[in-house]
């Protein structure tokens, strides 16, 4: 079967007369036959009746004709798609939940007033699940914290983000200074299996061998807050993300003595991703951004 074939056949259907078909798309009637004979050999199968001159489609040709058709369209639009110039110079554009909830709006804002229109789609998602897209063609870069390094994968380091540990204000160990022992026992609010944080998190724990709580599971940063505002369990979480709350009182911090919560979030992309003007252009604008840059626009992106 092949592409010609149906489109023989479609204009065969259409006009229910293979003389006529062959004059319409300037071919040989016997052409047409061919294509039609084609078709009838390789699914084994009657497409028409040739009755008294006169064609009639079977009801394997009324089911080839409508599949046809989808087949057809779906091919129309394939080469459509692919002749527009704004669609291949899209950039498919992943970010970690932290990235979203802080920096992604002001960041393509701010990219925008440099660059132009700028044709980028965001998805959001966690760190193992955007490299999976990654390693599988579904998404160009990302923005993601840096846990286990893949060999297929290009880490260039973007931003040091440093965690803590934040409380309800009347907890026992709001503003002390403890060692991270001394949480052992404690509820602990945390994210969902395949986040960067939590997986950061859960390597500290077990590397200092202290159990860890689990009392509440959460899929964002906001319902880590929520969930910690109303003394379901303590979290680890960005300071990014919680400054204003600290600043304001409604969330208080413990302190720890001898562990410091921090990670990086690198620009993540395919070692042989072909790099189109988009990818090209977002990834010169993120490697030009120093460290006062990205506090700014952070700072706007969560009062935004």
């Amino acid at each position: 079967m092949t592409i010609r074939n149906l489109e023989i056949f479609e204009e065969v259907c259409r006009c229910m007369n293979m003389s006529k078909a062959a004059q319409n798309l300037c071919v040989s009637q016997s052409s047409v036959s061919q294509a039609v004979a084609s078709l009838e050999k390789e699914y084994n199968t009657i497409l028409f009746e040739r009755l008294n001159h006169t064609l009639y489609l079977t009801d394997s040709g009324k089911e080839l004709l409508f599949l046809s058709h989808q087949v057809l369209k779906t091919i129309d639009q394939l080469e459509n798609r692919m002749k527009d110039s704004a669609y291949k110079k899209k950039l498919k554009l992943g970010v970690s939940t932290t990235i979203c909830d802080c920096l992604i709006y002001s960041l393509l804002e701010d990219y925008e007033k440099q660059y132009g229109d700028i044709n980028i789609s965001v998805e959001m998602g966690n760190t193992k699940s955007m490299e999976k897209k990654l390693l599988t063609a579904k998404m160009d870069m990302a923005i993601i914290q840096r846990t286990s390094l893949s060999h297929f994968l290009k880490y260039i380091p973007f931003l040091e983000d440093r965690m803590a540990v934040v409380c309800w204000t009347d907890h026992p160990l709001c503003g002390k200074t403890v060692p991270l022992a001394q949480l052992k026992g404690e509820n602990m609010v945390v994210r969902e299996k395949g986040s960067g944080t939590q997986m950061l998190i859960d390597h500290i724990f077990t590397e200092h061998r202290i159990p860890m709580k689990k009392s509440w599971t959460c899929m964002g940063s906001d319902s880590v807050k929520k969930a910690v505002f109303h003394k379901v369990g303590i979290a680890v979480i960005s300071r990014f993300l919680v400054a204003e709350e600290l600043k304001q009182g409604t969330l208080g911090e413990i302190f720890i003595s001898d562990q410091e919560f921090t990670r990086w979030f690198d620009l993540v992309y395919h070692k042989d991703k072909i790099q189109n003007g988009e990818f090209k252009s977002f990834l010169e604008f993120c490697r030009s951004l120093d460290r006062g840059k990205l506090e700014k626009l952070i700072e706007n992106g969560i009062h935004q």
